[in-house]
């Protein structure tokens, strides 16, 4: 009998042995997963067309007097992972005209709330540089392109497109609607 009890004893022994090695009650086993994903360059504006301009919206329109300079502007946001450079259409397509006839069409872009250092934006350099802050004739608008920087964890920036109208100095545009294109496009220039 004692060998009997001595067996029975040691089987206890080793079976509650096992249960705490082996994953016994009240025990964790862990397994980790590693998981990647690859994020490209990204250069995505908002959606597919910035806002309409309705310069009939301003106090100076519609235009019923030589110095009348209605102005208006839409804001976009661009999304971007990188560095880019915003240049312009400086076609025609990008001057106010009813068909036959122009109006003087001047430009000015800006990065509200964007500042290139704390925020991806527009320096202030880089701003002078293109001239973006200045009202510039359409053929000419950042003929310099306004250069954007990234900044870590800030993935986008809201871009203000501001456009003017006026009748050139010595004349005045035929009566009609007027209508005109602006195209922005932000071309990637380096990863951070």
């Amino acid at each position: 009998m004692k060998t009997r009890l001595l067996l029975i004893t040691a089987l206890c022994v080793m079976v509650l042995s096992y249960n705490n090695v082996y994953g016994g009650e009240g025990q964790n086993d862990f397994a980790d997963c590693v998981i990647t994903v690859t994020v490209l360059s990204i250069i995505e504006w908002e959606g597919e067309d910035f806002p309409n301009i309705n310069l009939d919206d301003h106090a100076d329109a519609p235009m019923d007097a030589r110095a009348d300079a209605p102005e208006g502007t839409s804001t976009y946001t661009l999304w971007t992972n990188s560095n880019v450079a915003i240049s312009s259409d400086q076609t025609a397509t990008s001057q106010l005209t009813d068909g036959t006839d122009v109006l003087i069409t001047k430009y000015k872009l800006s990065t509200p709330g964007g500042d290139g250092a704390s925020t991806t934006g527009a320096t202030a350099l880089d701003i002078a540089a293109s001239f973006a802050s200045t009202w510039t004739d359409h053929d000419e608008f950042l003929e310099t392109p306004l250069a954007i920087t990234h900044v870590n964890t800030d993935g986008g920036v809201e871009v203000m497109l501001s456009v003017q109208a006026t009748n050139e100095a010595d004349e005045v545009a035929d009566s009609g609607d007027y209508t005109a294109t602006q195209r922005l496009t932000a071309t990637w220039v380096s990863d951070d």
